[in-house]
């Protein structure tokens, strides 16, 4: 229920006692131990459904924090409002898991978000990566519409956090050229990335090397339904996604920046951003990026949908609500989203 339709039937009076009553106590009241659960109760509009036989589950009870419990009276499964969501077994607060949240949106380091919560590192890490991951269900909901502009944005393998023992190639020195090979090749990693009139935002990585159709297709297939027109350059990749989807292709020739009222400068500026985000974080592990690239993706789109007053609430729901558990140990094993075999095929590793 929306605080609207509470406060609509009452006097100016009692509004002004209820305003003075939650400024004075509002530490204590979000502090208290079943407040996650409150969120996601109130925020559920959907019955609790057993993951086993897909029936409906019955209240059992509550948790000593005051937490609802369920039962599936088919095969027995119990479960509470928590379970497989982000703060499942947390022992941390409403507090710090708000905190965190903001600090993301906030673009804060490992080492800030620590500072700033009384947390330890590894703690930060955590829980940066369980949120960043927590928002991919949401990241992938977005869908194209309309006049598209899409291009594609590439980057360097990144190995950050690697062992040596699983090193791919024989270690090589830091420098901005790293590679043999100049320009595009299988040494880079593509994203696609698109967005359209309403500024909906689709950042995807793709593979290794140039774009072909078939990376298009993994990419945007199920994002374009509604796309009249896509911008884009003169890759022949889009040709043929175009023809496939029926979607109006206005391909600015090679070596230019527009073609008449036709360009692709929105998604230019897009990068432009998306380079000056990620230099803040000293080098992202090509394991995470795509986790990375969502949490821009999740920025950039909350602050267009929502005023700034409601942009941390409204993020805060959206993690915290959704089945999106992980396990920390689970973190560590997302599987790559290159082949490395193919990037590094002509490297034979240091005996």
């Amino acid at each position: 229920m929306k605080i609207e339709e509470l406060i609509k039937d009452l006097d100016p009076v009692t509004i002004i006692e209820f305003k003075n009553y939650v400024i004075e106590n509002l530490g204590e009241l979000c502090k208290i131990k079943n407040s996650n659960s409150k969120i996601i109760s109130n925020h559920r509009c959907d019955e609790v459904i057993c993951k086993h036989c897909k029936v409906k589950m019955n209240k059992n009870g509550k948790t000593k924090n005051e937490v609802q419990k369920y039962i599936c009276k088919h095969c027995g499964y119990t479960c509470s409002e928590t379970t497989d969501t982000i703060v499942a077994h947390s022992h941390l607060s409403f507090d710090v898991w708000s905190n965190v949240i903001d600090n993301l949106l906030d673009g804060f380091s490992i080492r800030r978000i620590a500072e700033e919560n009384n947390i330890s590192i590894c703690t930060s890490f955590r829980l940066r990566h369980k949120i960043l991951l927590a928002l991919k269900k949401y990241v992938q909901s977005i869908k194209l519409q309309g006049n598209t502009q899409s291009d594609e944005k590439y980057f360097s393998i990144n190995l950050k956090g690697t062992k040596p023992n699983n090193m791919p190639r024989f270690s090589k020195k830091r420098k901005s050229t790293s590679s043999p090979y100049r320009g595009i090749s299988h040494h880079k990693v593509c994203t696609v990335s698109s967005i359209d009139e309403n500024d909906n935002l689709v950042l995807k990585i793709v593979g290794l090397g140039r774009c072909t159709t078939e990376m298009l297709e993994n990419a945007l297939s199920d994002k374009v339904t509604n796309v009249n027109n896509f911008n884009t350059d003169s890759a022949s990749a889009y040709r043929k996604f175009c023809k496939n989807h029926s979607i109006k292709l206005n391909a600015i020739p090679s070596g230019k920046h527009s073609n008449g009222e036709i360009n692709i400068s929105k998604i230019n500026g897009i990068h432009s951003q998306l380079e000056t985000w990620l230099s803040r974080f000293r080098g992202v592990s090509i394991r995470h990026l795509q986790e990375y690239l969502d949490w821009f993706v999740f920025i950039f789109t909350m602050k267009r949908k929502f005023s700034l007053t409601r942009v941390k609430t409204e993020s805060y729901n959206t993690v915290i609500v959704d089945n999106n558990y992980i396990k920390s140990k689970d973190i560590f094993k997302i599987p790559l989203p290159i082949d490395l075999k193919v990037a590094y095929s002509e490297y034979s590793r240091q005996s």
